[in-house]
């Protein structure tokens, strides 16, 4: 690992079948957690390159569990590393859209580089995160909404979760996750914090085989989902091409709101705000909710634009339609997991 080492420091990219290599030693745990550190922290201080995000992601994949489904799921997820805390939004959105009867396969993890990760949430919620693969498969089917707790599908990144831990930074790992779904989600918002992984990301998810409709977002002020408190730029990539567009809050009939209002210093403040958010208590977090949801909803077609979804959205929140899809999915879930 050491000459992979000397190659970042000097600033040149990994080839894809190098790269392969390095993820592949540090998923079996047949590495130095010092080397291992060095080359994780390398590509981040480089900016991991094309080559070497493709190498990372098929390593991954090549060690996951995969999940069968029968119907076409839908996934909002964001790379984190924007250290801005902000409440888990991707999770909350996809609840509100599955309330809408479309199914959601939300892939997550717990917090490395974030107060409160996906799982962490869904945790404190009541889900049982530690669902094995069947059963999620059945609830996808019998409530439209599953969530795939990233250790249990991807094992072999147990063997670097210290290191990430102790790192406390994003990392490459935080970057291939999200598109690492083990159901294979062919509709999926993924958000990244700059628009450097944005650009690279388009370029990554566009040589993917199959009728995928993603949509890339990176908003103010480098926060990986879409922003309540500035501009956000959106890469869409189908079948048809890639195109690119620049939403912002007056599109949506308010002005921007302050990130205080949707950010938080601990779990208890963040879960408190999250609930609230989704319950329509907390208006703020309810509108940074809808936005969200409002773009996979497009992607899905569900929604003739952005702005439609985001109305469809903030109805089920305002309505208690999006709150009582979140009981009705958690209790449905411990019930499977009592039932053995």
């Amino acid at each position: 690992m050491r000459e992979y080492i000397h190659k970042l420091a000097e600033r040149q990219d990994l080839e894809e079948n190098e790269a392969y290599s390095v993820c592949m030693s540090m998923l079996k745990g047949s590495y130095d957690p010092v080397e291992a550190a060095a080359v994780l922290v390398g590509l981040r201080v480089k900016g991991e390159g094309i080559s070497e995000l493709r190498g990372f992601l098929n390593a991954v994949l090549d060690n996951a569990l995969r999940i069968s489904v029968s119907r076409r799921v839908i996934d909002i997820v964001g790379t984190g590393g924007d250290g801005l805390n902000t409440v888990n939004v991707s999770t909350l959105a996809s609840i509100v859209v599955s309330s809408l009867d479309l199914p959601v396969a939300k892939h997550g993890n717990k917090g490395f580089s974030s107060i409160m990760g996906a799982a962490d949430l869904m945790q404190a919620l009541g889900y049982p995160i530690d669902m094995p693969p069947e059963k999620s498969a059945e609830l996808i089917d019998a409530v439209g909404y599953a969530f795939l707790f990233a250790p249990i599908y991807h094992r072999a990144l147990r063997n670097v979760a210290e290191i990430r831990r102790k790192l406390g930074v994003r990392t490459i790992f935080n970057l291939v996750g999200p598109i690492a779904n083990p159901a294979d989600p062919q509709i999926q918002v993924i958000g990244t914090s700059n628009r450097e992984i944005q650009d690279k990301f388009s370029q990554l998810l566009s040589e993917r085989p199959g009728d995928r409709r993603v949509a890339i977002v990176n908003g103010y002020p480098g926060m990986d989902e879409v922003s309540p408190s500035g501009p956000t730029r959106v890469i869409f990539v189908s079948g048809e091409g890639v195109d690119e567009a620049i939403i912002e809050p007056r599109d949506f009939g308010f002005d921007s709101i302050p990130l205080h209002r949707i950010t938080g210093s601990s779990r208890e403040e963040l879960l408190s705000k999250a609930i609230d958010g989704l319950r329509g208590v907390d208006p703020y977090v309810s509108v940074f909710i809808a936005m969200n949801a409002g773009v996979a909803l497009y992607l899905a077609e569900y929604s003739r634009s952005i702005v439609d979804g985001y109305h469809t959205a903030l109805n089920q929140i305002k309505s208690g339609k999006a709150w009582k899809k979140l009981n009705d999915i958690v209790s449905y879930s411990r019930e499977m997991m009592r039932h053995g």
